[in-house]
């Protein structure tokens, strides 16, 4: 699998990887193909977190077929008192 077929997608606390895989082989003997193999087919995998993900600092690194993401909570951002006019 390639990089470049492997998508992230962060969504509030829900992390999705989502991956395309094709595979050809074919084995010869001279001009003649002995054996023609193809394979297709998508990988799916999604999860909820128990905090939202900031995004912005969200990190996906690939590195021999092994796929590593950083994903830092968000912020809680305290409530506020608003002024009355």
């Amino acid at each position: 699998m390639e990089k470049e077929d492997i998508h992230v997608t962060i969504d509030g606390n829900t992390v999705s990887i989502s991956a395309e895989v094709k595979k050809a082989s074919e084995d010869k003997e001279g001009d003649k193909v002995l054996r023609s193999e193809r394979y297709h087919g998508k990988v799916y995998r999604g999860f909820s977190l128990g905090q939202d993900v900031d995004e912005a600092g969200a990190k996906a690194k690939f590195d021999k077929g092994v796929l590593e993401l950083v994903l830092p909570k968000k912020t809680v951002t305290a409530a506020r008192k608003l002024a009355i006019e």
